[in-house]
Formats: structure tokens, C-alpha cells, sequence
């Protein structure tokens, strides 16, 4: 993969269109402002995560701040493929044969941006936001009611939240691939005597979380930052 060139001389006449001076941009970036500077010099590299950050801020593309980017924004979005993600995870992620709306989730986001890690794309390409309780995809909601109508799923309130229960033990898999398949269990497996807590805790030390907003989308390629051995 071709290495991002930084376009730090676009940076400043954006900042200053904004109205944004050195130390906001810093703060945003949670870096500190002589940090800053030396990146709007052009003297030190933004990571992606950073990067992104920035592009918000001044109210552009990525893509007009650095060259080679890899075009996972680009990839069109499998729902169908995704709402089979959620039925499998909701079946192989469940420790005690339920599993938490926000658990399930986190583990769709964790396959997904595993395998964008291992082969610069994603598995459906959905679009993952961070939210107060980890990330979440856009159309998981709307992909666990549709399961739910069709007698995929149960729904038991717990509290304030909802269990959520695989009604057959296996769900046939017509649109993941076997070695798609492989990564989710091993994702699930690792995952499924662990509780929300945890596994919402082990994405809160992920890199990406230091410089997006609740709300924002997630790049998948924020996920390079990371050891492989940390991904899930």
C-alpha cells in the first residue's frame, strides 16, 4: 500500500477560512499545540485517525489533504450480506445463548474492520459511528427488527436494554464466505464468555477513539494504526 502524502500546505489557508486557530485544532487532534504546528508545517505526519479529524475541522475530504488513500469510502454497502453478519453474531457471540444489543454491535464492528486489516476491504461495508456505548453501524438497528419480523430473533427486555437470542442454533450462510465465516468465529470466540463491559472497554483503548467524536463515522482505515494482535 502506497504510503499517504500529507498535504500540509493546503492546511493552514483551510484553518484560517474556519476561523480556527492552532490550539483548537490541537485539542481536537488531542495533541499538543507545538505538536500542531509542526504538523501544519509539514515537519510531522498525521496518523489516518488524525488526519480525518482534521479534514472535519476544515470542511473537506480526506482526500484533499493527502494522496494515496486507500478508497474504502467508496465501498458499496451489502446490507443484505450485513444482516446476515448480525444473524450469525447473534448466534456463535452469545456466551449463555443471548447476547446484548450493544455486544452484538461491538462484534459487528470488530469482524468488519478485521478483515479491511487483513485485505483492505471491508466484509459488507457498512458504516460504523461512534456511539456512547462503542460503535455502531448505521443499519444494525433496522437489521435486528427485520430478523426479529422474520423469526430469526427473539427480543427479551432486560431492564433498559434488550437480550437478543438466535431462535436456531445455525444460521445458514448464503452471502458470508467460509473463510469470512473463519474470522467470525474466531472474532465471536474470543468475544463469547466475555461480557459488554469488557469487550466495549477493549475498544475504548483502541487508537481511533482518541481523535473521533461520539457521532462520527469511523474510517476503517483507522484500523492499520492497530497491532494486528490488538484488532480483536
Amino acid at each position: 500500500m502506497a504510503i499517504p502524502v500529507f498535504a500540509y500546505g493546503k492546511v493552514k489557508p483551510l484553518r484560517q477560512v474556519r476561523g480556527l486557530n492552532q490550539g483548537e485544532i490541537a485539542a481536537e487532534l488531542g495533541i499538543s499545540r507545538p505538536t500542531y504546528v509542526l504538523m501544519e508545517q509539514g515537519e510531522k505526519e498525521p496518523t489516518l485517525s488524525q488526519l480525518y479529524t482534521l479534514a472535519r475541522l476544515l470542511g473537506v475530504d480526506a482526500s484533499e489533504l493527502s494522496s494515496n488513500l486507500p478508497m474504502s469510502s467508496q465501498a458499496i454497502f451489502d446490507y443484505p450480506k450485513f444482516k446476515e453478519l448480525v444473524a450469525i453474531i447473534a448466534s456463535k457471540g452469545a456466551g449463555n445463548g443471548s447476547i446484548t444489543k450493544t455486544k452484538l454491535s461491538i462484534l459487528s464492528y470488530l469482524v468488519d474492520f478485521s478483515w479491511y486489516q487483513s485485505h483492505g476491504a471491508s466484509m459488507t461495508g457498512a458504516t460504523y459511528r461512534l456511539g456512547l456505548r462503542g460503535p455502531v453501524a448505521d443499519d444494525l438497528l433496522r437489521a435486528i427488527d427485520e430478523l426479529y419480523e422474520g423469526q430469526a430473533l427473539t427480543l427479551e427486555p432486560q431492564g433498559t436494554a434488550f437480550l437478543i437470542t438466535a431462535v436456531s442454533g445455525e444460521t445458514p450462510t448464503t452471502l458470508i464466505t467460509p473463510s469470512e465465516l473463519s474470522l467470525i468465529e474466531a472474532v465471536c470466540g474470543r468475544w463469547r464468555t466475555r461480557n459488554t463491559e469488557a469487550i466495549n472497554n477493549f475498544v475504548k483503548s483502541q487508537t481511533f477513539t482518541r481523535s473521533i467524536k461520539p457521532g462520527d463515522p469511523i474510517p476503517y482505515e483507522a484500523i492499520l494504526q492497530e497491532p494486528k494482535d490488538s484488532v480483536y
